[in-house]
């Protein structure tokens, strides 16, 4: 589709980060329960030693090298939905989310952890203002010609990590996207922690991970004629991959950037430049990290 949009004097630039996993033990027992026990008992035996907290310096010094002017953050902030893992990420994070102008974030199922999570809405507690006041899905205009939109389809589930989109919210991004051509759109961010497909070499990782209803979720995407990123998270992997079933669509996973694997971590981040006519992106991290990235369509 010819742009009617006129190149940007500058461009503009998104980073996507995902799955950082902040995680605390705490001290109150009263918070050991139900599907947390399990997840805190995933911490102390295995999981804690993996995602490694003390490189988040590390990783925001390579975020502020790279210049963004946007930072995009999709789902996962936390292991288990406590509000001192969101306050953690909150701190370290200080610098970016002071402004929605600045950063989106959607929340992933570890963010969705619990019930009682959910119910008091502790992601939008503390995050309010930099995902749509918690009204999925919302959109932003990021520059002239970008747009950004943002769904959360997680839910906590007491067995699986399996997310389900609503009905309501199917019908308004049903809604968004049909206004999109006519709001000038050349571009879309579509925000959302799961993907509704993974390269053929991590499909078997989407089982029990998966969306429930992710055909129906990527069936508003099939005839969407506007090029659209799906940036998300969730599986601990970076790929790049087309869709099979929407040809305008690619996912942009980033893969988790503090999880050490082989002694070693990724800082792993997808950085997007928008020029007004033409997105560009490109996967960064540590050079021993570059061999990781799974490139399919």
């Amino acid at each position: 589709m010819p742009s009617s949009t006129p190149p940007l004097e500058t461009s503009y630039r998104v980073v996507h980060i995902s799955d950082l996993h902040l995680w605390r033990i705490p001290a109150n027992p009263l918070l050991w329960r139900g599907k947390r026990l399990l997840g805190l008992s995933n911490l102390v035996l295995r999981r804690g030693r993996r995602f490694r907290r003390e490189a988040l310096p590390e990783l925001l010094a390579e975020i502020e090298r790279d210049s963004a002017d946007h930072l995009v953050v999709s789902g996962d902030l936390t292991t288990t939905s406590l509000d001192l893992e969101f306050e953690d990420f909150g701190k370290a994070f200080d610098g970016w989310l002071g402004d929605p102008s600045r950063a989106t974030l959607v929340p992933g199922n570890h963010d969705r952890y619990t019930r009682p999570a959910v119910r008091e809405r502790v992601f939008e507690r503390h995050f309010s203002p930099l995902c749509g006041e918690g009204d999925f899905p919302f959109r932003k205009e990021l520059a002239p010609g970008l747009a950004l939109i943002g769904f959360d389809p997680c839910r906590p589930n007491p067995f699986s990590a399996r997310g389900e989109a609503p009905g309501e919210a199917l019908a308004s991004l049903t809604r968004l996207l049909g206004e999109e051509r006519s709001r000038g759109t050349q571009a879309l961010l579509f925000v959302c922690h799961y993907p509704a497909e993974a390269p053929a070499k991590h499909r078997r990782h989407l089982k029990g991970h998966d969306l429930v209803n992710g055909e129906e979720l990527l069936a508003l995407f099939q005839g969407f004629p506007i090029p659209t990123w799906w940036l998300h998270g969730h599986i601990h992997h970076p790929w790049s991959h087309r869709s099979r079933l929407a040809p305008n669509l690619t996912y942009l996973n980033p893969g988790s950037p503090i999880l050490r694997r082989e002694g070693k971590i990724s800082l792993g981040r997808w950085v997007l430049d928008w020029d007004g006519r033409e997105l560009r992106a490109e996967w960064r991290s540590l050079p021993h990290s570059a061999s990781e990235l799974e490139s399919e369509g």
